[in-house]
């Protein structure tokens, strides 16, 4: 029996993980077209120099060698349904018995102009790479002005490693813009965005909320309303899309997204499941938020729904935790600080090592 995962991202390696964990006769094949996961969480630490590319980023042969499974360096480029075959950049055309698809999410610009061309991201490892490589690249004899376009998670994070970044260089101004009314508009409380914002605000960043960018020129940021920013580098952080892969399949979506079921099988197709950033799941009026641990936990029930299937077994019902109305997250301050968010209630103390501890615990199985 084969089984192909298509992404190995957080929610990819954890199907191939469990799967294998059920059963050692499985033929278990993983297709990315990255060699390495990225512990994206991370990845705002590039900036700083706190972490280096190799401590955050783990080889997918090597994890897929100790797992007993196969891993195959390509990209997805096309899913037969009828035929039960992947197609690949490569010109393969594998055959499966189970396929999960699991490919993420790309970053979106929204279709502002010159944002793509223009903008630096720490969406990807290399992206983090290279954005550092800018900043080490600018002129320090003067004053310079570092704007990160949006406020989510991802760009208070950027935001407070920044302000490690400059600290021992020449003077910075780093403007955190949020076109929505206050920061981390994702989560419900209030109070985290105003314990992060004061947080950032005594360390010199400069928020901007409701501001919308209409455009970016080479030499500024135009506003809508008018306004206009100068800057050195952009970092963009404003949001994710479906991954284009998912526009070439007839599948069910929710707004680009993949619909499952409650058992995390694709809408329509019973041997297709799908995890992780690539999925709409919503139960009960409750939606589960694209995000870390719950591409973990769906990873999971995934690959237990997969063996109660060949078992011809009951399956379970997923149920989210992560979710949209409900998150919770560590979420990164710089400085060595960040605040966790659960339950509604903010967390300080020993925040930032449980986070690390969180990283290594999780990179120890790629080492």
């Amino acid at each position: 029996m084969k089984v192909i995962i298509t992404g190995c991202g957080f929610g990819g390696t954890e199907v191939a993980s469990e799967l294998r964990k059920r059963s050692k006769e499985l033929d278990i094949i993983m297709i990315d077209r990255r060699r390495r996961l990225e512990y994206q969480a991370a990845h705002p630490e590039i900036l700083s120099g706190k972490v280096t590319p190799e401590e955050i980023s783990g080889d997918l042969n090597r994890f897929a060698s100790k797992i007993n499974a196969e891993f195959i360096n390509d990209a997805v480029v096309n899913i037969d349904f009828e035929a039960k075959k992947v197609k690949t950049r490569k010109g393969l055309e594998i055959p499966y018995d189970f396929l999960v698809i699991s490919v993420g999410a790309e970053q979106t610009f929204l279709g502002i102009p010159g944002a793509k061309e223009l903008s630096h991201s720490v969406n990807t490892l290399r992206g983090a790479i290279k954005t550092k490589k800018a900043l080490d690249g600018l002129d320090y004899s003067k004053k310079v002005s570092i704007a990160v376009i949006g406020a989510g998670l991802t760009g208070v994070e950027v935001a407070g490693e920044l302000v490690d970044y400059f600290r021992d260089k020449a003077s910075a101004k780093i403007y955190l813009v949020e076109l929505m009314p206050r920061i981390l508009p994702a989560f419900p409380n209030e109070n985290v965005a105003t314990c992060v914002g004061n947080f950032l605000s005594e360390r010199s960043v400069e928020i901007l909320t409701g501001a919308g960018v209409q455009a970016v020129s080479e030499e500024e940021i135009a506003f809508k309303g008018g306004k206009k920013l100068p800057y050195d580098i952009i970092i963009w952080t404003a949001g994710i899309k479906p991954n284009s892969l998912l526009e070439k399949l007839d599948l069910q979506k929710e707004g680009g997204w993949l619909k499952v079921d409650p058992y995390l099988r694709v809408e329509g197709i019973l041997n297709v499941f799908a995890v992780g950033d690539t999925v709409y799941f919503e139960i009960e009026g409750v939606r589960a938020g694209q995000n870390v641990e719950e591409a973990e936990r769906q990873g999971k029930a995934a690959a237990e729904n997969i063996i109660r299937t060949i078992e011809e077994k009951k399956l379970r019902r997923y149920r989210p935790k992560n979710t949209i109305q409900n998150p919770r997250a560590f979420i990164s301050l710089g400085d060595n600080k960040a605040v966790m968010y659960y339950g509604g209630i903010i967390f300080k103390p020993f925040a930032y090592r449980m986070k690390k501890f969180v990283q290594w615990r999780y990179m120890r199985r790629f080492r």
